[in-house]
């Protein structure tokens, strides 16, 4: 059953991948053969309209020619005569008589006997009462669709010309086929052109290095999104770098107290420490196993840390009540060190964990004691700025040089590591500062001096 969900969620993604190369030869084909489709359809109608606009143009024209020929005609016969000779090799045109009773005196195409009279013709009608008249119905007589055109002469006789709409479909007709040659013409010229300049499209693409982006082989549109990939792969580079690093050092910050505290264990199994070394040697575990408990501690706050994007649920947090519990929980640190304490602010609320920025806080004045001249200074302010709500640490310890400044947030960095021995601590503590502020949109300011000391200033944002 697990196989069957599995399998059909795969189907269920590959559905989604989508090709550009399907997508831009798809639509650009569709739109050309819709474009020529509509074109030829276009083409096929207008010559149509024009070829029905000229059929009915020309028999106009020879209607209105043969009625101005038939009035210098005087007697009837001789415009029957006339109509005979002109009418017997025509096919597709008919004309018809008419005398201005209604009667028909003649006809090209049918015994002017079988034929009734043509005066209520729609045609006839408006001739008779304007000069000339026309209409297009189906036939009595014949039974189709035609189109005629009277002219009334000057005696008041009609004469009629009439053509079949059937010259029109055949002429559609020819159209029509010939359309279609062209279509299936243009859909093969197209499938070729398209896939030709879809490969010529996605060439470009195709070059392009992942690892290595030249701006100048790159479409403009896609530039960014190649950008960000390479910055996401040089970050996961970097990532994995850090975690290597960090593995590395985990394993060696772990071998050391483990180291002690095996040795002094084995010492006092074995009998090899004197009765009276066996309460130091069981202080010295002791403190070992307390050093690897702390930094199991950290190693896990930095991972929840790393895991964690924003702040869930932000709640107002007042930062000088942060710090004066903080000064409070160091006092025995304080006064080892013999270090002097001046702090000043004011009521300063941010929006963020309370357990964090504690943390936070205790790091932050921590180092400033732990690597501080004995006796030596620490201010600490707490309050509003330009940027939102400053904590400032500023102690008279032993200073960092420049070129450390930009590492000493990396994990287990040390910037004196002979004297971090003598000081304790994990090494972790800066890491835990950046990445609480970084989780609280905080920013980070380091001003050292070898010798004079250090000031570290976290602006938070205000509640």
């Amino acid at each position: 059953m697990a196989e069957t969900i599995t399998a059909a969620a795969d189907r269920h993604k590959k559905k989604k991948v989508y090709s550009i190369k399907n997508t831009i030869f798809r639509n650009v084909f569709l739109s050309v053969c819709i474009s020529t489709a509509a074109a030829v359809f276009a083409m096929v109608a207008i010559v149509f309209i024009l070829f029905g606009t000229k059929v009915s143009s020309d028999l106009k024209n020879d209607t209105v020619h043969y009625a101005g020929y038939m009035n210098t005609l005087a007697y009837t016969a001789q415009r029957v005569d006339f109509l005979s000779d002109i009418y017997d090799a025509e096919n597709d045109e008919r004309v018809t008589y008419i005398a201005a009773d209604g009667t028909v005196i003649y006809d090209s195409d049918v015994n002017v006997s079988n034929l009734e009279n043509h005066l209520a013709r729609p045609e006839v009608q408006e001739a008779v009462a304007e000069g000339v008249g026309e209409s297009h119905r189906s036939s009595d007589t014949v039974g189709e669709q035609i189109y005629y055109y009277a002219v009334r002469l000057d005696d008041g006789t009609i004469l009629r010309g009439s053509k079949p709409s059937t010259v029109m479909l055949e002429t559609l007709l020819i159209l029509i086929p010939a359309g279609i040659l062209l279509m299936a013409l243009v859909v093969i010229v197209t499938g070729t052109v398209t896939r030709h300049i879809t490969a010529r499209i996605m060439q470009p693409i195709y070059d392009i290095d992942i690892n290595n982006i030249d701006d100048d082989g790159i479409y403009e549109e896609l530039l960014p999104f190649f950008k960000r990939i390479e910055a996401e792969n040089r970050e996961k580079e970097k990532t994995e770098a850090i975690r290597r690093e960090f593995s590395a050092n985990v394993s060696h910050e772990l071998k050391t107290p483990l180291t002690s505290i095996s040795g002094y264990a084995q010492m006092i199994t074995n009998g090899m420490a004197k009765p009276e070394d066996v309460n130091m040697f069981g202080l010295k575990i002791e403190r070992e196993a307390e050093r690897l408990i702390l930094l199991i501690n950290d190693i896990i706050r930095l991972s929840n840390l790393d895991e964690t994007s924003g702040i869930a649920e932000p709640e107002e947090v007042k930062l000088n009540d942060v710090v004066t519990d903080t000064l409070s929980h160091l006092e025995p640190q304080i006064a080892r060190k013999e270090v002097q304490v001046y702090y000043s602010g004011e009521d300063s609320i941010i929006r963020g964990t309370r357990t964090l920025i504690g943390e936070l806080a205790y790091n932050i004045i921590d180092n400033a004691i732990k690597y501080n001249k004995q006796g030596g200074r620490i201010d600490i302010y707490v309050g509003r700025s330009p940027g939102g709500v400053d904590f400032s640490v500023s102690d008279t310890g032993i200073g960092i040089a420049e070129e450390d400044i930009d590492r000493i947030f990396e994990r287990f960095y040390r910037v004196d590591k002979s004297h971090s021995k003598t000081v304790g601590g994990t090494g972790l503590g800066l890491s835990i500062v950046k990445h609480v502020a970084m989780v609280h949109g905080a920013d980070i300011k380091v001003k050292s001096k070898i010798g004079e000391g250090t000031t570290i200033t976290v602006t938070f944002k205000e509640a």
